[in-house]
């Protein structure tokens, strides 16, 4: 029996959901395990923009050895959160560590993972670039809340506060352990531990830029190889 992500109402045969209820319980293995997602609160001010760095629509997933019937996702990069829709409630779906999300119609695959960067433990959803069990590359989508204008006079009003796309940040991961992408050939023959010379041969040739993605993708699959 494969796990279930998400409730699926048609295979329980009774409804799970309670209208005075805050909590979803869904059904995820066949030992007993439920996971508890969350009922997300509507906003109780008004903001311009969206949180949704891919669209505010809930695409179709894949998730490995889960079963093809589950819920349409969508990722909220301001609150780094999976979101699903059940009847007219929005809810976030529980974190499970490891745990890939492929979004075919994207051509995305988000991977949920726990992980300490900057002085931090982070919890939450990364972008998988490359996956490799030497260095994977992940990318850091946010959006940030920014505060509106106040207005000065009575003849403006105010600006309501808006959403904006945070610069994003491309991690390694090498044993469990991130760091942020180095910024030149001389950082990055460092820490991947590769010859330099060798590293700038390829650069040069490969006219790699560190400033875009698909260079960065294009480098470390060569620094894989090795």
């Amino acid at each position: 029996m494969k796990k279930i992500f998400f409730i699926i109402l048609g295979l329980l045969g009774q409804s799970l959901y309670s209208q005075d209820s805050d909590i979803l319980n869904v059904v995820t293995t066949p030992n007993g395990f439920y996971s508890k997602p969350i009922k997300v609160n509507k906003e109780d001010h008004r903001t311009e923009g969206s949180p949704y760095v891919n669209g505010d629509q809930f695409d179709k997933v894949n998730i490995q050895d889960y079963s093809k019937n589950v819920q349409d996702l969508r990722y909220n990069a301001y609150q780094d959160e999976m979101e699903f829709k059940m009847g007219e409630e929005l809810y976030y779906a529980n974190k499970s560590n490891g745990l890939k999300i492929e979004f075919p119609g994207l051509k995305k695959t988000y991977q949920s993972l726990t992980y300490f960067y900057d002085g931090k433990t982070r919890s939450g959803y990364l972008l998988l670039l490359v996956d490799n069990s030497k260095f994977s590359l992940y990318k850091r989508e946010k959006m940030e809340l920014l505060a509106g204008t106040k207005s000065n006079n009575g003849f403006t009003t105010d600006a309501n506060d808006y959403y904006a796309k945070d610069k994003d940040l491309y991690l390694i991961s090498k044993d469990k352990k991130y760091f942020k992408f180095p910024k030149n050939v001389s950082e990055a023959a460092e820490v991947f531990a590769i010859d330099k010379k060798e590293l700038e041969t390829f650069a040069k040739s490969n006219k790699i830029n560190f400033n875009k993605e698909q260079d960065l993708v294009k480098l470390v699959e060569f620094i894989n190889q090795h």
